[in-house]
């Protein structure tokens, strides 16, 4: 790979926690080397994916702007329009999928984002790529939803073909600065027909009985064989299990999120993370927009615990039957991107946050990119965290993948107040 690579400032924080039984083992660093592909893609990278756009087998990296939909091709990260100026502002989220079956990607995409307006705006489309290099791509509206702000494909439904999932950030007709009051946010699967530019796409509500979500990930849960929806709120933290005899989604409330922060409460991100034993946690941001990263253990086994803990952090007590729940790091200003994948081969997934916002106290001070390495001992759970990037880029969202095809997954990350793309090539541990 021939780039113009700029070093990255490794910062790895680590202190020696004792417990009653050991003292904890300390990870080895993993060194990163610091890509800029785009200094300017646009006022705000809103969203990232990773698509082979061109069909050449390699990874592209695909970004959502204000009003464009542009893409990096690899390995050059040489920048297209797919669209410009031909959506309604703000484009705000947008996920890849072969929705028509030709063998090449397409898009859907969520516009005319106002976060604050619940009763207008919020269009749904999907982007069909053309035949043949050089042409436009094709829009068909799919509908609109007000405050519409993610879009995932998955198979929730089982019926052995992916549904298009979209979550609005707020419930219709809600108003500041209580979103808690009125109705919830309607949480919608569309179903593809056969002619997916010319059909009606046949869409239920999985659920709209919560209020403010941020995030959500199409994950299977349970380890049943089938996907689920899970997604954190105002409420808390929810997985959506659908339910083939009754025809209908379960709701089942695993985590608390923040309820004493004021104004916003809950979670406004969330991932699954799994570790080499079998045991899983969840990873968020809170509360919605927050300071703090929490990370949640199933019940009856060790809690998270953060390397070198947070000051001023007092555990909350834990309702009955929930995820027990463990603030590992504040403040981090406007967290607003989590991701959760193995990128040292250990068997266990490493856990990633994107800040957008600069402390007011504390270091490292952000925005940027960190990383929360955990280190599982059977009788503790304990996260390492190392910085990544330290003031490089506001991130609006991060994503991990491996670009360049040597086993070791990489990291893309997207700003708002910085404008730029990055991507972190991953150099192995130290």
């Amino acid at each position: 790979m021939k780039c113009k690579l700029n070093p990255v400032c490794h910062l790895f924080l680590s202190l020696a926690l004792i417990n009653t039984a050991h003292a904890v083992d300390l990870p080895a660093s993993i060194a990163f080397q610091t890509q800029e592909i785009d200094p300017h893609v646009g006022q705000v990278c809103y969203a990232l994916a990773v698509a082979d756009v061109n069909s050449d087998g390699k990874p592209d990296l695909v970004a959502v702007t204000e009003n464009a939909v542009v893409w990096y091709e690899n390995p050059t990260w040489k920048r297209s329009d797919i669209i410009r100026d031909r959506t309604e502002k703000d484009n705000v989220c947008l996920q890849p999928m072969d929705i028509d079956g030709d063998g090449r990607v397409d898009f859907a995409i969520g516009s005319a984002w106002r976060p604050t307006d619940t009763a207008t705006g919020g269009t749904l489309q999907w982007l069909k790529q053309p035949n043949a290099p050089g042409q436009p791509w094709t829009i068909h509206p799919l509908g609109n939803e007000p405050t519409m702000h993610r879009l995932r494909f998955g198979d929730v439904l089982g019926t052995g073909k992916p549904q298009l999932i979209t979550a609005p950030l707020q419930g219709r007709g809600t108003k500041p600065a209580n979103w808690s009051d009125g109705n919830g946010v309607r949480i919608m699967v569309h179903s593809i027909p056969e002619k997916p530019d010319t059909q009606v796409w046949p869409a239920i509500v999985a659920n709209d009985s919560l209020h403010t979500t941020h995030n959500l990930q199409i994950v299977d849960f349970d380890n049943d064989g089938d996907q689920d929806i899970l997604l954190c709120a105002w409420e808390g933290l929810f997985v959506l299990s659908y339910d083939k005899a009754e025809k209908r989604f379960h709701r089942l409330k695993i985590g608390t999120g923040n309820q004493t922060a004021t104004p916003f409460k809950g979670a406004s991100e969330i991932k699954l993370g799994r570790l080499k034993d079998g045991r899983r946690y969840v990873a968020t941001i809170e509360p919605w927009h927050g300071f703090q990263v929490v990370v949640y253990t199933e019940p009856g086994k060790p809690a998270a615990k953060a390397v070198p803990e947070p000051e001023g952090v007092v555990d909350e007590p834990v309702e009955q039957g929930l995820w027990t729940r463990r603030v590992i790091a504040q403040p981090v200003t406007w967290g607003h991107a989590v991701w959760t994948a193995d990128v040292d081969n250990d068997g266990d997934d490493e856990l990633f946050i994107g800040q957008r916002d600069k402390n007011k106290t504390g270091s490292p001070s952000g925005p940027g990119v960190f990383m929360f390495d955990p280190v599982n001992n059977g009788d503790s759970l304990t996260f390492h965290r190392q910085i990544i990037d330290n003031g490089g880029v506001a991130v609006e969202d991060l994503l991990v993948a491996d670009f360049n095809g040597d086993g070791r997954p990489d990291i893309a990350a997207g700003g708002r107040a910085t404008h730029n793309i990055r991507i972190y090539w991953n150099q192995g541990k130290k």
